[in-house]
């Protein structure tokens, strides 16, 4: 049984599947995700949503919800797919998932930087977010 679930509390097992899920396809953001979840798991300052496999996550979205000038909006830290899925549809259910649960607590828009591959800035594109800058930085503006 497969299913998304929304992580309010990142146990150390989390961090260490979530890392070896990273560490399939950019190894250089491996560590740095590491330090991040376990930031965290400590200040419990993030949005993150895991897809269930039967046995271990397949994929997850983390992310956080902020106060800004224009009003509430969201920013993508982190979305990955254990590599043995990539294309299989989890990382648009994530995506969407997230998405849902911004546009419910108020965001009105939702930034990311992408990883600097076609692959990844088609998949955005896919889903309606724009390519604002050479950086990679991505945006979609949700509305209701």
């Amino acid at each position: 049984m497969t299913s998304i679930s929304r992580i309010f509390q990142v146990p150390y097992s989390l961090v260490k599947d979530c890392y070896y899920i990273v560490n399939q396809t950019r190894p250089s953001e491996a560590m740095k995700l590491y330090h991040s979840l376990k930031d965290d798991i400590e200040n419990r300052d993030h949005i993150m949503f895991i897809f269930n496999g039967v046995y271990s996550p397949l994929g997850f979205i983390k992310g956080s919800l902020r106060d800004s000038l224009n009003g509430r909006d969201s920013v993508i830290d982190y979305l990955f797919v254990d590599k043995k899925y990539h294309h299989s549809g989890i990382g648009t259910y994530l995506l969407k998932t997230y998405e849902s649960y911004c546009l419910e607590s108020g965001a009105q828009e939702i930034s990311l930087y992408s990883a600097p591959t076609l692959q990844a800035r088609k998949f955005y594109e896919k889903n309606g977010y724009s390519l604002v800058n050479p950086n990679y930085l991505m945006v979609k503006s949700l509305s209701r």
